[in-house]
């Protein structure tokens, strides 16, 4: 009897069918396929970003070009080929058998199963090379060279792996394909065995060498081989041999020992010294008082005291090198060291101004050797690397600590960035190793300017202020030097690295407290979470000193390259932003994650434009910034911008020499641009960036010389020649 055929499928079933096998397709090559391996696809799509979208990875390939053939991209190039297998291999472990649960189709998901460990290996060292062809650099051929090197690795990589069982295994696919169904293989627990000794050797040398480990190995191999040990876990003790046991992954596991464990290891705990050196502290009116009697006022202004006022906005280590070396640009004005009185930091304003202030200290020591010029010194100090210190102590150290429930002070990440800090002033002990309160004993308090290191209460909102002034009367601040807080004996890094701690890199700092039923304790974070600019301390300490018998200077350092300015009467920068109130055009993408960080970025930028415009307001007088009449005070602005606008200039020079022409294309403004817009908070800055910087301050170009021009003027006594801020 002859079989029955199946009678054919009528035309209009063939749609419907074609879409149920794409969608089967779509749902086990691509969805459950990405899903097992979520440890391999999480670390490639984090180095696709890092370095094709994201600033501080577009910073960090800047950095490397700017060293060329040099160990650090020796180190970077090895961590992307170990990267890169390691990503393969655990994927090819995990889709090479089934798991209980987790049965895939077969033919369905062949095509997955078969290319997303190549795409996941191929895409580590492709995503740098293209990266490095799309960097703004000085260094332009350097960064094609390790584009190439990086496009080499990529394609060397996808050439082993199409093509190793030829030429390797005879076509046969026995070899690492080949699973034991009873768990981890032998191939497995060596590669897992080598990783652990690797990582208890990293893990080892920056604890003993916390800044000269992490520095020589270099932020893009720390962060490549942290992201190889934590997919390498991942992907075959915490998913592979949990699922081979008939288990489910366990990640949920791993995380909720981590929160189990968050109850006892907080080892975030602001540093301190137990026998810091008592300081008195005096109420804002008698320490002026005092301050003006140790530094009396080579010139009148109108027969009143000048009084020099610094807020230093926050912004990395771009605030942090800004703010020193204008600092001690203006050293060289007469009259400015002696009526310097106090600056307000935030965030790496807080920086740069605890390393001036310690830098003046050590060449005011008694015996003090001598020392550079003060520019040269800050310069020198804060070219260094301070990121990679604390990116070890992140994926390494305290990482680890995570899972473990007793504290260890020592893997504390921030501590890692403090040490670099203190070293990079020197090997031996600083300032900046000893307590706040030392860089004031002594007979200091006269004779360095105060700082009011700005920070911010977790639990309340509130602003926490570090200073050598007692704060008392100043509107609704903390006074963290106050009795019965344990930040009395805090490092001078480690205050001015409370007024540092934004976003993950940095964590919230610990300190105790004095509250409303006893002693409790709380956390710090960046200032800038409460105002970035500084300039409403200083507004809020100028009501605390007799007005009548000052004239008040604010020196507002504006580190924002694209800011406009806030000094309306002054010439405006080609690149800075527009004044449209609505901000760029809103984008769609990710949108509800993207929503809230970007509105807490922009407020926090706001709020500082604003108590900057308040404070300028106040100082020049209620009335004078609207009317030409007696002038209470005088507003200087060193901006950041102006840096921008010299770069400009001279490719418009340059371009009015050529064929060019006279006009720059946006994407040219962009790239003049570029390299001053460091990532936000990040701590390592571009070789050409610190150029850029040097360069304008050196020769007072762009808007500079307007600046401090105005300030020469008035610290000269002569208020006529003065161009007035009037803020709006």
């Amino acid at each position: 009897m002859p079989e029955r055929l199946s009678p054919p499928e009528p035309a209009a079933d063939l749609p419907r069918h074609f879409l149920l096998r794409l969608w089967s397709y779509f749902w086990n090559s691509i969805v459950r396929v990405l899903w097992l391996c979520a440890y391999a696809s999480v670390s490639a799509a984090g180095v696709v970003i890092l370095f094709l979208f994201n600033d501080q990875g577009r910073d960090l390939l800047r950095l490397s070009a700017e060293r060329g053939l040099a160990l650090w991209n020796l180190l970077f190039l090895l961590g992307a080929f170990l990267l890169g297998v390691v990503l393969w291999y655990t994927a090819r472990r995990l889709l090479d058998r089934d798991f209980r649960g987790q049965t895939f189709s077969r033919k369905a998901s062949a095509f997955g199963r078969e290319w997303w460990p190549r795409v996941f290996c191929f895409l580590v060292p492709f995503s740098i090379g293209i990266g490095f062809f799309r960097v703004d650099t000085d260094a332009r051929v350097a960064a094609w060279v390790l584009g190439v090197l990086f496009l080499l690795l990529a394609a060397a990589l996808m050439w082993f792996l199409a093509t190793r069982r030829d030429r390797f295994l005879g076509g046969s696919r026995v070899g690492l394909e080949v699973a034991d169904e009873q768990g981890l293989n032998r191939i497995d627990w060596t590669l897992i065995s080598a990783a652990f000794v690797v990582s208890i050797t990293l893990v080892a040398a920056f604890l003993v060498w916390p800044v000269h480990a992490p520095q020589a190995l270099g932020t893009p191999a720390i962060m490549l081989l942290g992201f190889a040990g934590i997919a390498l876990f991942g992907g075959l003790i915490l998913t592979y041999a949990m699922l081979a046991n008939g288990q489910p992954a366990g990640t949920a596991l791993a995380l909720a020992v981590a929160v189990a464990c968050g109850f006892f290891n907080d080892n975030h705990w602001i540093r301190t010294e137990q026998q810091a050196p008592a300081l008195e502290r005096l109420p804002a009116a008698v320490h002026y008082q005092t301050w003006r009697q140790a530094n009396p006022a080579p010139v009148a202004i109108g027969g009143r005291e000048p009084l020099i006022l610094v807020a230093a906005a926050g912004g990395g280590i771009r605030a942090a090198y800004w703010t020193a070396s204008t600092l001690a640009v203006m050293e060289s004005i007469p009259g400015f060291s002696d009526n310097l009185f106090a600056i307000s930091g935030v965030s790496g304003g807080s920086v740069g101004a605890a390393v001036y202030a310690a830098i003046r200290r050590m060449q005011l020591e008694p015996g003090a050797p001598p020392d550079p010029a003060t520019l040269e010194r800050v310069r020198e100090v804060l070219s260094g690397d301070f990121l990679s210190p604390v990116v070890a102590g992140l994926l390494f150290p305290d990482l680890i600590q995570r899972f473990v429930p007793v504290p260890a002070a020592a893997a504390d990440r921030q501590r890692f960035l403090e040490l670099a800090f203190e070293r990079a002033l020197g090997d031996g002990e600083s300032p900046l190793s000893r307590p706040f309160t030392a860089l004031y004993a002594g007979g200091f308090t006269t004779r360095l300017p105060s700082l009011l290191l700005n920070t911010t209460i977790v639990d309340s909102g509130r602003r926490a202020v570090i200073s050598n002034i007692d704060l008392t009367g100043m509107t609704d601040t903390v006074d963290l030097l106050a009795p019965g807080f344990s930040t009395r004996g805090a490092l001078l890094s480690a205050a001015a690295g409370a007024s540092a701690r934004f976003t993950y890199v940095s964590p919230a700092g610990s300190l105790r407290g004095p509250g409303l039923e006893g002693i409790q304790k709380a956390r710090l974070v960046d200032g800038g979470y409460f105002e970035n600019s500084g300039a409403a301390t200083l507004t809020n300490l100028l009501d605390l000193i007799d007005q009548t018998r000052v004239f008040p200077i604010l020196i507002l350092i504006r580190n924002d390259p694209t800011a406009p300015p806030v000094c309306q009467d002054r010439p405006r920068p080609i690149l800075t932003q527009s004044s449209n109130p609505l901000g760029p055009a809103a984008g769609d993408f990710l949108s509800e994650v993207a929503s809230p960080v970007r509105a807490l970025l922009h407020a926090r930028e706001a709020r500082g434009r604003l108590a900057e415009v308040d404070a300028a307001r106040q100082v020049e007088g209620h009335a004078a910034w609207r009317v030409e009449q007696e002038l209470e005070g005088a507003v200087i602005e060193i901006s950041l911008a102006a840096v921008a606008q010299a770069d400009l200039d001279k490719a418009l020079a340059k371009a009015r020499a050529t064929s060019a022409g006279a006009e720059l294309s946006s994407a040219q403004r962009e790239a003049i641009n570029r390299p001053l817009v460091e990532p936000p908070l990040g701590w390592s800055l571009s070789d050409s960036a610190r150029r850029s910087m040097d360069r304008t301050l050196d020769s007072e170009a762009g808007g500079l010389s307007l600046e401090l021009d105005n300030l020469r003027t008035v610290l000269a006594g002569q208020l006529d020649p003065y161009r007035r801020c009037h803020a709006e």
